[in-house]
């Protein structure tokens, strides 16, 4: 269907822009009046593929999955839910994604249909988890859960930025710092320090040599890094056995190895939870978490866990015998298999690895500050003595 950019104005007065879909003017004109608003002028865009039209926030999602939540539990029919939060909601793109999913399940189909509609918006987990609720009719359950999802996996993710910034801030810093002294301050007090004649001992001549290097080669020296981090990604998206190779790498690296590897089997184990809670089987479930784990070696694990699953084999051997899963995780596993209580079970593990990825990023964040900070306070140390110590060495001969 075509897609339509407006303007138009509310019951307030208030001039709106958006984007919506519809099948022509007069429907998109009939899809605002239900809006309440009374549309001004409007411009076909594009064709609207998979009635994609924008990306909405996480926070609007959350707000979307409480919205639905409680009004199941009220008895409010889904059609008068969606309407309600379409009418009431104050972003534009989630209003506007909300009036096409309306006229879709008016239309006939079922909300995870309508959903499936906007696979940038709504994931594999999200239209698996509400299609489980639709088939066991306990919906308000299921956007519990996906509601307690979104908030886990946005948390998870604020923390490893807010983590990782202040030390990509300070190797920024530090690095500029190299080049501005190499590029311009030491030059400058190394001509000086050979026009006066002084005896210059091995490190001056050192950081002389080193500052020489990169007033040469500059370009080259920064653009290596620059350059390597490119062919990286280059390679991990155009084949897919380097990219595994790159992942296996990743985590055997001390500190980080350790980080990768807990995150990674937290969002298994989250995501395997919270779709084997909405009584999905257990085979769906593996799939799914295998979907949502980014490091591909544990994708592969996941992978045979689910082959030899599929063969009749227990989840706990299957687990075992990948050798890439804890002991913690494999005695959880065998403690809720064999008493029937899985549910318990998995809860616990997603406490644990809740708490370990926390304090995996807080440990490894707090060991990258201050060895940056004495990498910098090394190299400061290295150019005052270097220039210094001839002149005071100078200074100290002299007769007064």
């Amino acid at each position: 269907m075509p897609l339509y950019s407006y303007v138009a104005l509310n019951q307030a007065g208030t001039t709106v822009k958006g984007k919506m879909i519809a099948v022509n003017e007069i429907d998109l004109e009939e899809r605002m009046r239900a809006l309440g608003m009374d549309l001004v002028r409007y411009k076909q865009t594009k064709s609207a593929k998979g009635g994609f039209h924008g990306r909405v926030k996480v926070r609007d999602l959350i707000v979307f999955c409480v919205h639905l939540e409680q009004l199941d539990k009220a008895g409010v029919p889904l059609l008068d839910s969606l309407a309600d939060l379409r009418d009431s909601t104050e972003s534009t793109k989630l209003r506007d994604l909300l009036s096409d999913v309306y006229e879709q399940v008016k239309g006939g189909l079922v909300l995870s249909e309508a959903l499936s509609k906007y696979p940038k918006v709504f994931d594999v987990v999200f239209i698996g988890l509400v299609k489980a609720g639709e088939q066991t009719g306990n919906l308000s359950e299921t956007f519990a859960q996906l509601g307690q999802h979104l908030k886990w996996n946005e948390a998870l993710r604020n923390k490893v930025k807010k983590s990782i910034r202040y030390p990509i801030a300070l190797l920024v810093l530090m690095s500029g710092v190299i080049t501005v002294m190499m590029l311009f301050v030491v030059p400058q007090l190394s001509n000086f320090l050979v026009s006066q004649g002084f005896e210059l001992p091995i490190h001056t001549r050192a950081l002389i040599a080193t500052s020489e290097i990169f007033v040469h080669f500059w370009y080259i020296i920064l653009g290596i890094p620059v350059l390597f981090i490119m062919l990286i990604r280059l390679g991990c998206r155009y084949s897919e056995s380097f990219a595994y190779q790159v992942d296996k790498i990743m985590l055997k690296m001390p500190f980080i190895g350790s980080v990768i590897l807990k995150a990674n089997l937290s969002r298994f184990v989250h995501f395997f939870t919270i779709t084997f809670t909405s009584g999905i089987e257990v085979l769906e479930c593996l799939q799914t978490a295998q979907n949502v784990v980014k490091n591909r070696v544990m994708r592969e694990a996941i992978q045979t866990v689910r082959q030899n699953v599929s063969d009749g084999n227990s989840i706990t051997l299957s687990l075992t015998a990948t050798n890439k899963f804890p002991s913690l995780v494999l005695r959880m596993f065998k403690v809720g298999e064999e008493s029937g209580n899985m549910e318990d079970a998995l809860e616990n593990i997603n406490y644990f690895y809740d708490r370990e990825v926390n304090d995996a990023v807080e440990s490894i964040v707090g060991t990258i500050q201050p060895a940056l900070i004495i990498v910098m306070g090394l190299l400061l140390f290295w150019v005052t003595s270097a220039v210094f110590g001839p002149l005071y060495d100078s200074f100290s001969k002299m007769d007064f």
